[in-house]
């Protein structure tokens, strides 16, 4: 879990009160308690800063996909948990951020972004792990990492509604669900069974072996053995 904000409450909201085109940047960086040359050094502009903590939760995200000892099903289910997680640690901001998002149009393209991040993110996981060479295994680990992020971003977008329901159950018994969906086919191991050869033994006793008499008996039990 983060444990700290890059973007602090005073600063969403004074873009919501103010509007984001007539916010300056010298107000923003007085409400964060920050300098103008630090706010550039840390954000480097207004847009940027609405969505430093997206950038926070998605680095955490990828640290945590790089060192899961999960099976891949389990990880993703885990993984859109922990970005729920991130996303509802603080209410206000998040009611801040979306009420800023519904206002203005780039920032709307922008989160698309992040969508897109989060599914690359969790799709190349799949990736690395050698799911990419199952039988329809890109198609299977597309469909898996969009699944979660659209699974989670429909419960994020009803907690938006009303913050003080208890979302996060439900979501992991929907994330459990779509994970089994898909389990056979992403953490099937093993290759698949091939029949056995026939062992044919032929023993050779009293006297010096005649070819064609060899032959013979062995196309013989053959026959018998196929019916």
């Amino acid at each position: 879990m983060i444990t700290s904000s890059a973007v602090p409450d005073a600063a969403l909201r004074l873009l919501v009160e103010n509007g984001f085109d007539a916010t300056s940047v010298d107000a923003l960086a007085q409400a964060a308690g920050i300098s103008r040359s630090t706010f550039f050094r840390r954000f480097g502009s207004k847009e940027e800063m609405v969505f430093a903590d997206q950038e926070m939760i998605i680095h955490h995200l990828e640290t945590m996909l790089a060192t899961s000892s999960l099976g891949p099903a389990q990880t993703l289910v885990n993984a859109g948990l922990v970005v729920f997680d991130q996303h509802t640690a603080r209410p206000e901001a998040a009611s801040l951020r979306h009420r800023l998002l519904q206002d203005v149009p780039s920032l709307r393209d922008r989160e698309l972004v992040s969508t897109h991040r989060y599914e690359r993110a969790f799709r190349n996981h799949l990736r690395d792990r050698g799911l990419y060479d199952l039988p329809h295994g890109r198609a299977l680990c597309i469909a898996f990492a969009s699944g979660v992020v659209s699974v989670h971003n429909d419960h994020l977008r009803r907690w938006l509604k009303h913050p003080e329901d208890t979302r996060r159950p439900e979501l992991e018994r929907e994330l459990l669900a779509l994970a089994a969906l898909f389990t056979p086919a992403l953490e099937a191991t093993g290759e698949p069974e091939r029949s056995q050869p026939t062992t044919v033994v032929v023993t050779v006793s009293g006297g010096a072996a005649d070819t064609e008499a060899i032959v013979e008996q062995v196309r013989e039990a053959l026959n018998r053995a196929n019916g």
